[in-house]
């Protein structure tokens, strides 16, 4: 499942931002392309399901529908 790699690839993020920042992330911002190939529906039920059991899997995200661009962009993180 494409989604899947990309949710185990922004888990590994938000680790080394954790690490690189020594706080905790809890909110997440991501835009999504509307010419890409990831369904918003799809990708938030397959991120509960690949974060179920980490720290993040109460993350706050909050996702943004975009005309055009990249697939799928980290555009900012919350810091607690």
């Amino acid at each position: 499942m494409h989604e899947a790699h990309l949710i185990e690839n922004i888990l590994q993020y938000l680790n080394q931002e954790e690490k690189q920042s020594s706080k905790r992330v809890r909110k997440i911002y991501i835009s999504l392309s509307e010419f890409g190939g990831v369904n918003e529906a799809h990708f938030k039920e397959q991120y509960k399901k690949e974060s179920a059991g980490t720290k993040w899997e109460t993350l706050e995200i909050e996702i943004k529908k975009i005309p055009y661009g990249k697939e799928l962009e980290i555009t900012q993180l919350d810091f607690e």
